[in-house]
This record gives structure tokens, C-alpha cells and sequence, in this order.
């Protein structure tokens, strides 16, 4: 039987928590359609012999959303087995953003995460200003892994509010714009929505959110988890 791919003599681990052990394994139409001893040929093959072989892991915790503007290898994580990871953790997200709040963003992510505030000045490719535009742009980059992106609060509350959100709690209508922004987020691709109420998460200069708990412990997922991975929210 000939397949599409055969990898040869790599060292198998198959996430089961059985032993890892040296054989081959075979992909067809997409699929693995045999692992162990193939005897079929592949379209290609590959030499694995000395590396091992396995599913790939999942990154349920990382900060990637503004690095993968600009580098769709989400180095160096995909250098290390991870397949899939989920971006927007602790309320930082990239979107939605108005031109005006690009800079109070990217500041959160130098204060917080410790990003180069120039690396992202001169990297990221400002295409976008919804969730939804957002995840389009990176849909044109032909990103190495797969992303499973949660909706900010700090974004959205900068978003609806502009810089009152650091000099007020919100008002009825803004929180009810804020759900809207979730809400819409959500259908457009958002896993879910992440916060936090760590006293370290702050703004630049040490700048804080003045939100109620009605908004830093909002905890939204979807009904059926119909796309691909996890996510917890900090």
C-alpha cells in the first residue's frame, strides 16, 4: 500500500502514556494511517532515526498575539514540538484596538510581559482594528501553528472606554458594549474570554483599570468546544 508520507525509525511516543518505542509511522489523505512497522513506500519518506516522533503539545499559556504579525514561525516555540497554542492569556490581547490606543496597548505588554516596546513598534503589522480583522491578518500570514486565540478584557475595556478606563469603573451601556465586543469576538473565532486579578497586571507607569468585579471576573466559553484546543483564564 503506498502512502502520501512515511517517517522511518524514529522513536514513537504517542501521548497514551505507554512506552515509547522505535518504528515508523504513515500519513494518508491527511491521516495517520499506520504506525509501527510499514511496509508500504511513501510518496515521500523521511529519516527519523535518532529523533523522536509524537503528537504535537499544546501551549495553553502565551503572550504571541502581537510576535505573530510579524513572525508566523511563533519562534521559538514551533522549535520545540508546540503545535498549537493559545494566545491572549491574562486580558492582553492585540484586538480590538483604535488607532489612538495602539500605543497604551503595546505599553501594557512592555510593562507587564517585559516585550521590546521598539520590537513592536517597528514589527507588528498594524492591519487591523477588530478581534475579527485581527484574526484575518494573521490568516494571510501561513502561521506555522495553530491558534487558539482568547478575547482580552484590557483590550476591550480600552476599546469601549478609551483612556477613562483608567479613571472610572464603567457605566451600564459600556459594560453592556463590552459584552457585545465579547459576544461578537466569540462568534468571529475567540475560544474565549480571559482577565485577571493579579495586583502586577498593570499598565504602563504602574497605571490601574479601576473596574468592578462585574468586569474583572467575567468568565465567558463556548457551549460546544467544536475548535481545536484549551484554555483557562488567569
Amino acid at each position: 500500500m503506498a502512502h502520501d508520507l512515511v517517517i522511518r525509525g524514529g522513536f514513537i511516543v504517542d501521548g497514551t502514556g505507554a512506552p515509547g518505542q522505535r518504528g515508523d509511522l504513515a500519513v494518508s489523505a491527511g491521516r495517520i494511517a499506520e504506525v509501527g512497522e510499514v511496509s508500504g513506500r511513501g510518496a515521500r519518506e523521511v529519516d527519523a532515526g535518532g529523533l523522536v516522533v509524537a503528537p504535537g503539545f499544546i501551549d495553553p499559556h502565551t503572550h504571541y498575539d502581537a510576535q505573530l504579525t510579524w513572525d508566523p514561525a511563533a519562534s521559538c516555540t514551533s522549535w520545540h514540538g508546540v503545535t498549537t497554542i493559545v494566545t491572549g492569556n491574562c486580558g492582553f490581547t492585540m484586538a480590538p484596538c483604535r488607532p489612538e490606543d495602539r500605543l497604551t496597548l503595546m505599553k501594557m505588554l512592555e510593562y507587564v510581559e517585559g516585550m521590546s516596546l521598539e520590537a513592536m513598534q517597528k514589527g507588528i503589522q498594524w492591519e487591523f482594528e477588530t478581534f475579527r480583522e485581527y484574526l484575518a491578518a494573521l490568516d494571510r500570514r501561513s502561521l506555522w501553528v495553530n491558534v487558539a486565540p482568547l478575547i482580552g478584557h484590557s483590550a476591550v475595556r480600552q476599546y469601549v472606554m478609551g483612556d477613562a478606563a483608567w479613571e472610572r469603573p464603567a457605566t451600564d451601556d459600556e459594560l453592556a458594549r463590552m459584552g457585545a465586543e465579547v459576544r461578537r469576538a466569540m462568534a468571529d473565532g475567540a475560544i474565549g474570554f480571559s482577565s485577571t486579578t493579579n495586583r502586577n497586571h498593570v499598565g504602563d507607569r504602574g497605571r490601574c483599570r479601576v473596574a468592578s468585579a462585574r468586569t474583572t471576573r467575567w468568565s465567558i466559553w463556548p457551549r460546544r468546544w467544536d475548535r481545536p484546543g484549551g484554555a483557562s483564564s488567569s
